[in-house]
């Protein structure tokens, strides 16, 4: 099995979209580099795609962001590798039938996919313990990933994190409820991306 690398970038994204939405349910899914033809170990998460805060598990608005995600991955060297979500009971961070069947979606795509399922209660710019629990499929079920989680300079990660919150870069982030709403929303979030690369 492979080591879990998540950058700085992701876990900011994946955050700041449950941090943008604090009163419903969100999810997305995460970008990995493509190492399936390399002799790496690491598997390394380094983009969120935020996907919905209206309505998580509708399908035919489902499977056109993962269309769309999937044509830009393939130019990238990326791969969809990991499934996110945030409950909307501000104490449930428990994985319900939507995370499973999703989660299981993405896995049937790659191997070694991960759940990450987010606990509201740690989303916050002080957190200094893990925000969210990493899953993966094994024995037919979601287990706690025992997969050496070697991230990116954890302190790194917080201060990018506070810094963002301090500015109010959630507003700016844009999922595919919004992108569906009106096209000129990136769900890319380009921009957002700059702002995190100054962050670091």
């Amino acid at each position: 099995m492979a080591d879990i690398n998540v950058t700085v970038r992701a876990h900011c994204k994946l955050l700041l979209h449950a941090v943008k939405y604090p009163h419903a349910a969100v999810n997305g899914i995460l970008l990995a580099e493509d190492n399936r033809n390399k002799e790496s170990k690491t598997l390394k998460f380094v983009d969120a795609i935020p996907f919905f805060h209206v309505s998580l598990g509708l399908s035919p608005m489902l499977e056109m962001a993962l269309l769309q995600v999937e044509a830009y991955c393939k130019g990238k060297n990326l791969v969809i590798a990991g499934y996110y979500q945030a409950n909307e009971n501000y104490s449930d961070n428990e994985m319900n039938h939507v995370a499973k069947t999703i989660g299981r979606k993405v896995q049937e795509n790659f191997h070694d996919a991960c759940l990450f399922m987010i606990d509201n209660r740690k989303v916050k710019a002080e957190s200094v313990s893990q925000p969210y629990k990493i899953y993966t499929l094994r024995d037919s079920g979601w287990r706690d990933s025992d997969r050496k989680n070697i991230s990116e300079d954890d302190i790194s990660k917080e201060e990018s994190l506070y810094a963002l919150l301090k500015s109010g870069a959630q507003r700016q982030l844009c999922d595919f409820d919004n992108h569906f709403d009106d096209v000129r929303n990136d769900w890319r979030n380009l921009e957002l991306n700059d702002l995190i690369n100054r962050c670091t």
